[in-house]
């Protein structure tokens, strides 16, 4: 867990300096999508061109003119983006548009990020997605969509009120996770019983002070940032998009819990009961189980311990 922590620390911090190199671009050539909002808000006026210096360009055959902004008139864009910034956090509300992105963003970025990790550190390369569909590990997109609606209230909060929160709604995700995997599905992904800090078999002490960490680095660094870049719902089209993409994710999530019971039903020696039954059995079978989540055990296996999960 902690070595994952540090990767994403490290990878947000790439984006975020490459990203700092575009906007200094785009405020010293004054364009950009923010510098345009901004003009469109009036928070700019054609004042910021004052003292700019005209060269003509080409660009794929056509001559266009590009400016080359002030040093003083830079430092006036860059207060007004942060104010125009600042203004639209403190009035934005998280709803289902931008909770569904977070979520299947977090679950991708997750799951390429804990792969990664896993062949740079032990040298395994499996399969570690959570659901029979695409890449996605729907923990982590649960776990990003909980710290937001817990922390967006509390962003401007000193980080020793963020930590705590993280710790318990951490530790809650996990023994949910962990407890509804071997109740519903008799599976299991990861115990820390053989860890001397445990508190269950799914939560342990130092993994929850890593979850505390991680809450203050989302609620300070990373969730405003990406709230912000989401922004809200423009167009009917997107919302067409986000509500197609929600209804695939939520087949996908019920199929899955269909191929655990079922693969738990199995082993019992119960038959399929229906056509839909036996359409789980035909597509979604031991082989299929197996193959696609290399990380699981089922009932009667050992589960794998915290360095075999990644973690």
């Amino acid at each position: 867990m902690l070595q994952i922590f540090l990767v994403i620390l490290a990878i947000f911090l790439v984006v975020r300096l490459a990203l700092m190199g575009v906007t200094r671009y785009h405020n010293a050539r004054g364009s950009g999508k923010r510098f345009k909002r901004a003009l469109a808000q009036g928070r700019l006026d054609a004042e910021v061109y004052e003292d700019a210096i005209w060269d003509e360009v080409e660009h794929f055959g056509r001559k266009q003119l590009r400016s080359k902004i002030s040093k003083r008139q830079q430092r006036a864009i860059r207060a007004a983006k942060a104010k125009m910034r600042e203004d639209f956090l403190d009035d934005c509300h998280p709803g289902f548009y931008q909770y569904v992105i977070i979520f299947l963003l977090a679950s991708v970025l997750g799951l390429i990020l804990e792969t990664i990790w896993m062949f740079v550190a032990f040298g395994v390369l499996e399969s570690r997605v959570g659901l029979v569909w695409g890449p996605f590990s729907p923990l982590y997109g649960l776990g990003a969509v909980i710290l937001t609606a817990m922390l967006w209230p509390l962003r401007k909060k000193r980080w020793y009120v963020v930590f705590p929160l993280s710790m318990v709604a951490g530790g809650c995700l996990e023994q949910f996770a962990g407890w509804a995997m071997e109740y519903f599905a008799g599976a299991s992904s990861w115990s820390y019983l053989h860890l001397p800090d445990h508190i269950t078999q799914w939560v342990a002490v130092r993994f929850l002070f890593m979850w505390g960490a991680l809450g203050v680095a989302w609620c300070k660094a990373i969730m405003p940032e990406l709230m912000y870049r989401i922004g809200e719902i423009t167009s009917t089209r997107q919302m067409v998009v986000v509500s197609l993409l929600t209804i695939f994710m939520s087949v996908d999530i019920l199929m899955t819990f269909a191929c655990f019971y079922r693969a738990d039903q199995r082993r019992q020696g119960h038959p399929a009961q229906n056509v839909f039954e036996q359409y789980v059995d035909s597509h979604f079978d031991d082989d299929f189980i197996s193959s696609t989540f290399e990380n699981l055990t089922m009932s009667g296996d050992e589960p794998p311990s915290y360095e075999e999960r990644g973690a």
